[in-house]
């Protein structure tokens, strides 16, 4: 068997430790059908031609039919009204008070607390801004002009920088976000896959069949996937919930034109990288730990959660010397590139500059992760050094 077989033996193995086909779909199918649920019971009133009776106890107020709501005019006294209410013969009552600085006060009765008066309360809003309106003797375009009065169209004479029509702000954070998700799988599965495997004492069994190198690299692509996993999983449902909000609340059609997909391949690229190096330096800190519950080191395997912070720090100047040195840093180039072709125009060369410093330094944690877990796994009862650590890194 090659070392490539066994290496991909090893990271199968790791991935099918952890990922569960069954349940992953159970999950998703779980998400649709209170999906489905919600939005028959959402747009139940809307299936009915039935609407909801106000009796209206004014002699200005709101008069008729407006969308889900009849509005009649009220004959009897308030005290027989509630009585009505009390046998569900009407829905609400709707009790004028004094105006209180100028503006129109009711008292709204009802049974109990109901969806529906959210949108009662929505009408009875459009309602009355119209009618102020008309009062003011306001048109509809100076109503506009009082709730917007000032438009501001941003110009830059960098032409690098993109518009605010044509940035890809939301697709970038959203990659980072997924990021971060998939470096927290990462750290918490290598952690206890590699703690626990060298408290039972099960890889040095497995060095008779194996190196150290393969095995560790089995370990960190296994790991990887089970992260790409977690944040196709996550990006699954984000959208299940986004047209969930959309089309099933809002009924709106679904829209995902906010995603750059020209850029989505460089996020991708950029994402796997980015993997990659956080699971490799995780895997070395791991292979370091002897007791998990009392390490200090346990807090270096959150380091590489630095660059997202860094990066949405800085995001706001993607023209700054703060974001162009983070861009081209090996360690934050996996995060704060996509965040600047999101926002700025980057040429091609720049950005294979930055891949190709991602992927050297990937390299290098590669190696260094199989140094650190050679002479790691094989110590215990004593953890190494930072001394130690260093030379092992350099020798």
């Amino acid at each position: 068997m090659t070392q490539l077989n066994k290496t991909w033996l090893v990271a199968k193995w790791e991935f099918m430790h952890f990922f569960k086909l069954k349940q992953e779909l159970i999950g998703k199918a779980v998400m649709l059908l209170i999906a489905l649920m919600v939005f028959f019971w959402h747009n139940s009133q809307g299936f009915s031609t039935q609407k909801h009776k106000v009796a209206v106890i004014s002699e200005t107020s709101i008069m008729g039919e407006f969308e889900l709501f009849e509005f009649n005019k009220a004959s009897l006294s308030e005290a027989e009204l509630k009585e009505q209410l009390n046998n569900e013969e009407i829905d609400a009552i709707l009790v004028e008070q004094a105006m209180e600085n100028s503006i129109a006060t009711f008292k709204l009765y009802s049974l109990g607390k109901h969806s529906w008066q959210n949108d009662l309360i929505n009408v009875l809003n459009t309602y009355y801004s119209a009618k102020v309106t008309q009062n003011l003797g306001l048109t509809q375009q100076q109503l506009n002009q009082i709730k917007n009065p000032v438009l501001i169209s941003n110009h830059y004479l960098d032409t690098k920088v993109k518009s605010e029509d044509k940035n890809s702000s939301e697709t970038a954070v959203g990659v980072l976000i997924l990021i971060g998700l998939g470096i927290f799988v990462s750290f918490a599965q290598i952690f206890v896959s590699i703690t626990g495997e060298k408290q039972q004492r099960v890889t040095e069994q497995l060095y008779a069949c194996m190196d150290s190198q393969t095995w560790v690299d089995g370990k960190i692509l296994g790991q990887m996937l089970l992260a790409l996993k977690a944040m196709t999983s996550s990006l699954i449902s984000i959208v299940l919930g986004f047209g969930f909000f959309q089309v099933i609340l809002n009924g709106q059609t679904l829209d995902l034109s906010f995603i750059d997909w020209s850029l989505l391949p460089w996020f991708l690229l950029f994402s796997v990288l980015g993997l990659y190096l956080a699971t490799a330096f995780m895997a070395a800190i791991a292979a370091a730990i002897d007791d998990p519950n009392h390490s200090g080191k346990t807090s270096f395997m959150m380091l590489p959660l630095v660059p997202m912070i860094l990066t949405f720090m800085v995001m706001d100047s993607p023209s700054g010397l703060a974001m162009t040195v983070l861009s081209y840093f090996p360690l934050t180039a996996f995060a704060a590139m996509p965040v600047k072709m999101a926002l700025i125009e980057v040429s091609v060369w720049q950005t294979l500059l930055a891949i190709t410093s991602t992927v050297i330094t990937c390299w290098y944690a590669r190696r260094l992760a199989g140094k650190m877990f050679k002479m790691g796994m094989v110590m215990y009862g004593k953890e190494p050094g930072y001394k130690e650590m260093f030379k092992w890194a350099i020798s």
